[in-house]
């Protein structure tokens, strides 16, 4: 599907899941690359940045943050860029989010007339990267918003739950450092080339400012990743606390009931004239155990009370 969007002579040429036509029509009437038209067609994951004479092909891969069944995770979205003067292509093979609120606002510009400085189509891709970024920063906020959650839940009780949603956070987190790492280095190569494209020098601080956003989001993953690592640790030091504790108390009603098992075995034994089991004992006899075995349970509690091991 293509739609065009234009803007005082510059042509936005948006295409989502684009067939083998829609390319070949575009690289006649731009003259682009063949391989840039082999690029438009099918989605590499690999971000990129090639400069050439009259334009320059961008692909950034985009970590996006969605919900799939009752968890999120986040996966990878490739938009494919071509910037020249007037005319900027943009193809996807999924539909993003960003760029369709972008698309909106565009054309309120348009039709209200909006005063914007839009000199050339790199200006365009500026503020569509800072959308993209905007997308970016949100989902990075909301996953932060969920370690803030997720640390209220360990510290009421809840550290065995914890355990599976902190590694599913770490997860996002990790495949959101993954997909955007690359970013930073497309910034750099296109601002050592920015003399050499379509665009003027004047073009280099919008280029230095995309650095900058991108500099944020690495510090906000760096920071969330930090904040993560911390949690993790105190939750498995409460569940490791809990865990021994309960093992104690097992080891404790163990250690008590063990020397009970152990006297009514005893009296248990088929043999002649055993204490306490002979017939003319009658309920004395069972009472006596009885009042043993407690008091023997009894001695045992009074014993991890004042050892302070309960």
């Amino acid at each position: 599907m293509t739609t065009t969007h234009t803007y005082r002579g510059i042509v936005w040429i948006d295409l989502e899941s684009p067939d083998e036509n829609e390319i070949s029509s575009l690289v006649k009437r731009y003259d682009l690359h063949p391989l840039v038209g082999e690029e438009l067609k099918s989605s590499s994951s690999l971000a990129k940045i090639d400069v050439y004479k009259d334009y320059t092909f961008v692909v950034l891969t985009l970590p996006i943050r969605t919900r799939h069944n009752d968890s999120y995770v986040v996966v990878d979205r490739e938009v494919d860029f071509v910037i020249g003067k007037n005319f900027l292509i943009t193809s996807r093979f999924e539909a993003i989010e960003q760029i369709e609120y972008f698309a909106k606002i565009f054309e309120a510009n348009e039709i209200l007339g909006k005063e914007e400085k839009i000199d050339h189509a790199g200006h365009i891709f500026y503020f569509m990267v800072k959308r993209l970024y905007a997308g970016m920063r949100n989902d990075l906020e909301n996953i932060r918003d969920a370690i803030v959650s997720a640390e209220n839940g360990i510290f009421k009780g809840g550290e065995k739950h914890m355990v599976r949603h902190l590694s599913n956070l770490n997860r996002e987190l990790i495949d959101f450092k993954q997909t955007a790492r690359i970013h930073h280095d497309i910034w750099a190569n296109l601002s050592e080339h920015t003399d050499k494209s379509v665009f003027n020098s004047d073009f280099a601080p919008y280029v230095d400012d995309l650095k900058t956003d991108f500099t944020h989001i690495h510090e906000l993953i760096v920071n969330a990743r930090e904040l993560l690592a911390d949690l993790r640790e105190t939750n498995d030091s409460l569940l490791n606390t809990k865990q021994n504790e309960i093992i104690k108390d097992l080891t404790l009603i163990a250690f008590i009931f063990y020397p009970l098992t152990f006297i009514a075995a005893f009296f248990t034994i088929p043999a002649v004239d055993v204490a306490l089991v002979e017939e003319s004992h009658g309920t004395f006899s069972w009472i006596t155990m009885t009042l043993l075995m407690i008091a023997l349970a009894a001695g045992i509690w009074f014993f991890f009370k004042k050892k302070k091991w309960v």
